[in-house]
């Protein structure tokens, strides 16, 4: 984790907010020039005298939409930010983020928790940055009225009726702005009526907002920012306890609210050194892990991230006395006969504290051009992990996108799978979508032709890195299936889906200390994780409720944990008499010193559980493939189980035990087979 030092290049990089990212839809060129078709016959006409009157007008409508669009992106989409007033200590963060103290200088919270964990999501649409537009548009064109004035003195007289109405067009790379207001001109012999004003101004606004809601939407899966909060802890312990253990034997103590300035701190620091990959940045070995793989295509833009210790934050550590946190100490001889002026002891000092976090990071995304979009999020840790989603995974198709509205690439979509015998083999019945970000466009479902081939032929819209999903019950899409659709190649593409294999699993203890392989006791809780290696999905296993898994071929890391529960009776760790002596020196006889104990005796308190871990391994490595898979054999799932823990001792064998059983000879991977 980055360490202090670097605070004051961060407060500076912090405070200018810097920003920003992508835009990758590839659109028909020449799309929004049917936009101005209606108006063109009328600039045509327009008299010689009133055509700087239209320039005017022109200009001031470009100047006051750039006015919107740069409020736009430092308000994250919004000219008027929604308030809530209403925030507690256990929901500090309202709806909109005041990003320098007392100065209204605010930008929209897209993500929060507020008042009774209820989740929150206050992510714009196209449609609604539109209207945000569209009404500071209609709002500000008095003041090009008001500023005609100027042209009075000139002879000019005018009259208008009515109020404005503006169409806005929000693009990737512009914003074209149509003002209806009619305005009556007259000077000398001439009288001609201005109907439309415009503006059609470079502007990556639309891209900044698709690069803002990806970036979103990749959090709201990955819990990048709650992810790098927990390895802070862990990389900062024991200056923010965390979770830890030394041989030291004096009781370690630490005042609450310094721990929580220290972490705020520490939060600062690290947060501004996070980086998103594919930018204008510079890899840096230093700071890979602060890395977040967050966009799929290299883009021509900053994204930079912010946390001031001052802002709205919750940081609450259990337990604590009274704001004070204490470590607990165990103390004990270490065993045999003691001898000589020293005695030897073994000190035992652990800490675990539980954190509840909430803290706002401010996102910016800046372009080449200046352009800056920024938003702000909330990071929350609960009990020591990421915040769990209750909505729906965040994805941000906008639900009547442009795109979709226009297919133009007429394309084959052939969808199959491998079978056990590595054949590809026809799936019918596969939803197809065709993901064109931020567009998620629906293409239809694949059937049989005449040639016993599954295909879809439909039309997709242009776009340049396109994905082809499928999905269909009981297979899953694995690999990307790429097709820039705006390129001149072949309209055909394969979508290869892989099959889950359900198979029936049993399951055998294998008991450490005499070897003896049995079943699961009543009393026994396993749970078998097998995370796969090139996806990073996770399957979980949870005996007694489960007799059967459903697994894709590939390769698994493989963690395993055995529990024992007890509903008559307590797991109990009896409590232990601890003698402690300190060598102390006394001058004797020709001042040679003298050795003299000083003793004392304590008893810890005794230890109750109803469930305490008794076996597991983590970190095996493991490949299923699909014949494995594919036959009717059971799966066979093993694992080492040591005694019923007795002492603390017991418990520590057992915890490091996890990490070492894959190595003892006992020990057996998974395996399909009836045995």
């Amino acid at each position: 984790m980055l360490k202090r030092g670097q605070a004051a290049a961060f407060i500076i990089i912090g405070l200018v907010i810097l920003a920003v990212l992508i835009g990758f839809m590839a659109i028909k060129k020449g799309s929004l020039s049917d936009l101005f078709s209606g108006i063109t016959s009328e600039r045509v006409n327009v008299p010689q005298q009133v055509k700087g009157i239209q320039n005017f007008l022109d200009s001031c409508v470009t100047g006051i939409t750039n006015e919107g669009i740069t409020q736009i992106g430092l308000q994250g989409g919004y000219v008027d930010l929604k308030d809530d007033d209403i925030t507690t200590p256990f929901t500090p963060l309202g709806k909109s983020l005041e990003i320098i103290p007392d100065s209204n200088f605010k930008t929209a919270v897209w993500f929060r928790e507020s008042g009774n964990g209820i989740q929150e999501l206050n992510v714009p649409s196209t449609n609604d940055i539109e209207d945000e537009l569209k009404k500071h548009v209609e709002n500000e064109f008095s003041t090009c009225i008001f500023n005609l004035t100027s042209f009075e003195k000139e002879g000019y007289l005018f009259s208008a009726d009515g109020v404005p109405k503006a169409d806005v067009t929000l693009a990737d790379s512009r914003v074209s702005v149509i003002v209806n207001f009619p305005i009556n001109i007259k000077i000398g012999d001439t009288n001609f009526t201005l109907t439309q004003h415009s503006a059609n101004i470079d502007s990556g606004l639309g891209k900044l907002f698709n690069v803002a809601k990806e970036i979103m939407q990749r959090e709201n899966q990955d819990y990048f920012l709650e992810n790098k909060t927990i390895d802070t802890l862990v990389a900062y312990d024991p200056e923010v306890p965390f979770t830890g253990t030394d041989l030291s034997c004096s009781e370690k103590t630490w005042l609450k609210s310094d721990v929580e300035m220290r972490l705020k701190n520490i939060l600062f620091e690290n947060v501004a050194a996070m980086k998103v990959k594919n930018t204008n940045y510079k890899s840096n070995e230093r700071f890979k892990y602060l890395e977040f793989d967050a966009l799929n295509n290299k883009e021509n833009v900053d994204v930079n991230f912010m946390y001031i210790p001052n802002w709205p934050t919750l940081v609450e550590i259990n337990p604590s006395e009274g704001g004070i946190l204490k470590s607990d100490l165990i103390s004990k001889k270490a065993g045999g006969d003691i001898s000589g002026i020293v005695s030897s002891f073994f000190c035992l000092n652990h800490h675990r504290f539980v954190y509840d976090i909430k803290y706002p990071v401010l996102i910016t995304i800046r372009d080449d051009k200046g352009l800056v979009f920024q938003y702000a999020t909330e990071v929350i840790i609960d009990n020591n992990e990421p915040r769990l989603n209750r909505r729906e995974i965040l994805d941000l198709p906008d639900p009547e996108s442009k795109i979709c509205k226009y297919p133009q690439k007429d394309v084959s979509v052939f969808t199959g799978f491998i079978n056990e015998n590595n054949d590809l083999v026809p799936l019918d019945n596969v939803n197809l979508n065709f993901k064109c970000f931020p567009a998620s466009c629906p293409v239809g479902i694949s059937s049989f032709n005449s040639d016993g081939n599954a295909v879809l032929n439909a039309k997709v819209p242009l776009c340049f890195n396109g994905v082809l999903q499928g999905s269909k019950e009981g297979y899953k899409q694995v690999q990307k299936t790429l097709f820039s659709s705006n390129e001149d190649v072949p309209g055909m593409v394969l979508v290869q889906l892989e099959k889950l294999y359900k198979k029936k699993v049993n399951l055998h203890v294998i008991e450490k200390i005499t070897g003896k392989e049995r079943e699961p006791y009543e009393s026994e809780q396993i749970n078998f994780q097998f995370i796969r290696e090139d996806t990073e999905d996770q399957v979980n296993f949870i005996y007694p409720d489960q007799n059967e898994i459903e697994l894709l071929p590939g390769k698994y890391k493989v963690n395993s944990y055995l529990l024992r529960n007890s509903s008559s009776f307590k797991i109990t760790i009896p409590k232990e008499k601890i003698d402690t002596c300190v060598d102390t020196k006394d001058l004797g006889l020709f001042e040679f010193f003298a050795g003299k104990k000083a003793c004392n005796s304590f008893e810890t308190e005794a230890m109750e559980f109803d469930t305490v871990l008794t076996g597991g391994a983590v970190g095996v490595e493991h490949e299923f493939t699909r014949q494995q898979l594919g036959n009717e054999d059971p799966l066979n799932l093993y694992i080492l189980s040591s005694d019923i823990p007795s002492n603390i001792d017991d418990l520590q064998k057992i915890q490091i035990g996890l990490e070492t059983n894959k190595e003892h000879p006992l020990f057996k991977e998974p395996s399909i087979g009836r045995i």
